[in-house]
């Protein structure tokens, strides 16, 4: 059960949309504010992912993102870095970077692509696929937007995910919006 909370007068977010609505009261808070809260509430998650990572795995909250993006790829948990960079909404160079660090670390192997001579698949080691469970089993249990964490019901949560799929699959189906990194 979610646990409740005190009612807040005064927070970061709310001062915002004060000190906007103050400031520009021509413009819908609702065209502007939802970004900026997503912004915040991204960061906020990304900060305490990487507190979390880096206490139990040495890892930064990027580095355990590509071990999951291995993970639920099935298989034999392989992909080519292009995959992983577009997976994850990053630059080549940051995977070339991340996956030096965890092949370093022993989580992942590069090994030749048969499929593209020249070119490498990212596969994960069993030491990797063991903390990529861990992580994964981590997020279900106490991440920062579990249930035990913030205030929302169930059906809060079910609704809230809801609306972040159909925001990203109207992302994800607009040519305007490059998500790619490339």
């Amino acid at each position: 059960m979610a646990r409740t909370r005190k009612t807040i007068t005064s927070s970061p977010a709310r001062d915002i949309a004060t000190s906007w609505t103050r400031e520009r009261p021509d413009l819908d808070p609702l065209d502007y504010l939802l970004p900026i809260y997503l912004i915040r509430i991204g960061r906020i998650v990304d900060r305490v992912g990487d507190r979390k990572w880096q206490r139990l795995f040495g890892l930064s909250a990027s580095e355990i993102r590509v071990l999951l993006a291995l993970r639920r790829s099935g298989g034999d948990y392989a992909l080519r870095p292009t995959d992983l960079f577009r997976a994850l909404l990053v630059t080549s160079g940051a995977i070339t970077k991340k996956v030096g660090h965890l092949t370093a670390a022993g989580l992942v192997k590069r090994r030749a692509d048969p499929a593209d001579k020249g070119g490498f698949l990212v596969h994960l080691t069993a030491k990797g696929k063991h903390i990529a469970d861990q992580a994964i089993e981590s997020l279900a249990d106490d991440s920062i937007l579990s249930k035990s964490q913030i205030s929302l019901s169930r059906k809060e949560r079910e609704l809230m995910m809801k609306l972040c799929e159909r925001i990203l699959l109207d992302f994800e189906a607009n040519p305007a919006v490059d998500g790619s990194f490339e």
